[in-house]
């Protein structure tokens, strides 16, 4: 039997187990340990990562990270999951909800590519503004193989980076500079360098981070004044529990609150609601484990934030974001299998005793490894083109490449806005794009063309150029502008003092974008970080540039029937990048 083969035994072993009663964990537990022996190839009693086969299996099983895997290690992560199963039942049940077909079909994308007439951030002349692998000022090592969110909070620019896939550097192999793990980066000024802020050495990716303000505390009552709070949610397997960090300002240090103990993971996604029957202002967390949990301000507990132990929805995917539209919150939970309440897009029913609605399922499609044909990305509120006063909800979907805009006022009728391969082809003048399909890795970013004050969104795209790899084009980070009407323009992430970062692979893709906070930038600046590893090793390929608006690049248009719609035009006056220094 093939070692990958025995591996996926091996796993579906440790699966089942987690579920099973002591006798017939009995049962599973000697076959746990054949397989073991199976895969223990030099008798040794313990696999090394060649003998497992696989790098992030053998990451999460590690656990006292001395490069090999135990079956004490394994058993223990057996337990971890029952813990967490046990935890996660606790969640009141989601029930679907009445007078709404949950698996109603988006309509088909729009014949003719929805382009706009205006070059709002379109045409900016970028350049890179941070370096992994280096030190800062003080001399600490900033690395990272992505630049997962870039965020404005008091007045600065914060970065949270990964370490995913940097599996030679976790492994502290021999020569190798000391292990960060993923880290908060800190930028002071327009002109200031990077400085780190906070590392976590035993998380690999920071997946959430989010700069908010509590106007109440958890009866309800008003705070005078109103608390600014930066929270960050480190995750990894080798995380014990399921915390949230934030930031004291004053101080610049970090605290820990604790989500759900024995519950590993982490938080995906953040938000806060206030709820419309009790008043209360929480911080709601999508977990990785798919649950919802919420979180109060209390400034007596550590870390500032009171969790209830209890999830308020579970048994879902990664619940990948959260977002408010008219006063509702709702949660986007990947679909693990075709049961209804297995995930989907979900609203809150606010009161004294919440509960969860199933309201769409997207179209999806279940696979054995990995869940991006399941879930969704970057849920935003936006203002509805059609009628005023009202938001729709926007949504991505790598499978099947499309932004889904998503009308809670019309039973949550989907409609197919854009079909984001089918732009690119025709922006980059080939019939068809193929390949990875990622954008709206958090959520859409509402900006504001400094020069003409159309409101926009801007959302980054992992989308390959034809040009290949090793190519100016190819090497290229893209993103695409939203306006108000539902038409799309796109950018270009490109430095021509370095044409072709990260060889052979380039920037591959822009994951986040925030306009900068600094006033002597005066809105002008749009920053863009990313990459994704795509489950290959990589070692500082993490990237922020830093892109410029020339005055008076856009014109206005394009806002919708509330706005003032102009129209669009036909995608060949869009250009296809090319060279130049942006897009």
């Amino acid at each position: 039997m093939r070692p990958t083969t025995l591996l996926a035994v091996l796993t579906a072993v440790v699966l089942l187990e987690a579920g099973l009663n002591s006798e017939a964990q009995d049962r599973r537990g000697a076959a746990l340990e054949r397989r073991f022996q199976e895969l223990d190839t030099s008798g040794d009693g313990k696999l090394s990562r060649a003998e497992l086969g696989d790098a992030q299996q053998h990451a999460s099983w590690d656990r006292d990270q001395d490069g090999f895997v135990t079956q004490a290690e394994v058993r223990e992560f057996m337990s971890s999951i029952r813990r967490a199963q046990s935890l996660l039942a606790a969640a009141p049940p989601a029930t679907v909800a009445e007078g709404i077909d949950v698996d109603a079909r988006p309509s088909a994308p729009p014949a003719a590519v929805p382009v706009a007439n205006s070059r709002a951030f379109a045409h900016l002349a970028f350049a890179r503004d941070w370096v992994p692998g280096t030190k800062d000022g003080a001399g600490e090592r900033m690395t990272g193989t992505e630049t997962v969110r870039l965020l404005a909070h008091g007045g600065r620019l914060f970065a949270a980076t990964g370490c995913w896939m940097d599996l030679p550097y976790g492994r502290r192999d021999a020569g190798q500079p000391p292990w960060t793990g993923p880290q908060i980066l800190v930028k002071d000024s327009a002109q200031a360098a990077w400085r780190v802020d906070v590392s976590w050495p035993m998380a690999r990716r920071v997946t959430a981070i989010l700069s908010t303000r509590f106007v109440t505390d958890g009866e309800g009552q008003a705070l005078d004044p109103p608390v600014n709070l930066l929270v960050a949610g480190p995750i990894s397997s080798r995380l014990k529990n399921t915390s949230v960090w934030s930031r004291d300002d004053a101080s610049g240090t970090w605290a820990e609150s604790v989500v759900l103990e024995d519950v590993e993971g982490g938080v995906r996604s953040f938000c806060t609601h206030r709820d419309r029957v009790t008043g209360v202002q929480s911080l709601f967390g999508g977990l990785a484990s798919g649950a919802v949990c919420r979180a109060v301000y209390d400034p007596s507990v550590p870390g500032r934030l009171r969790w209830d132990r209890t999830p308020e929805l579970s048994g879902t995917g990664r619940v990948m974001c959260l977002a408010e539209a008219n006063g509702v919150l709702y949660a986007a939970g990947g679909i693990r299998n075709e049961t209804p309440l297995s995930g989907g897009l979900f609203r809150r029913v606010d009161g004294a005793s919440p509960r969860w609605e199933l309201v769409w399922r997207w179209p999806h499609r279940i696979v054995d490894r990995g869940d991006e044909p399941e879930i969704l990305r970057g849920l935003t509120a936006v203002p509805d083109p059609l009628r005023c006063g009202q938001e729709v909800l926007l949504g991505t979907c790598s499978y099947p490449g499309v932004i889904y805009r998503i009308d809670p006022a019309r039973g949550f009728a989907a409609t197919t806005e854009l079909d984001i391969r089918k732009y690119f082809a025709k922006a980059f003048g080939v019939p068809a794009l193929r390949g990875p399909c990622l954008s709206a890795y958090n959520d859409f970013l509402p900006a504001a063309d400094p020069d003409t004050g159309e409101s926009v969104h801007l959302l980054g795209v992992w989308i390959l150029h034809p040009a290949g790899q090793g190519t100016p084009e190819g090497a290229s980070a893209w993103y695409l502008v939203r306006h108000g009407d539902g038409t799309y323009s796109h950018g270009r992430v490109f430095d021509p003092a370095h044409p072709v970062p990260n060889p052979p692979r380039g920037l591959l893709a822009a994951r986040t974008l925030a306009i900068s906070p600094f006033p002597e930038d005066k809105g002008r600046v749009l920053d863009a970080g990313g990459f994704d590893c795509a489950r290959i090793e990589s070692r500082d390929t993490a990237w922020i540039y830093r892109g410029e608006i020339a005055a008076q690049t856009a014109k206005a248009g394009s806002q919708g029937r509330c706005f003032g719609s102009s129209g669009g035009v036909e995608l060949g006056s869009v250009g296809t990048g090319g060279a130049k220094s942006s897009g």
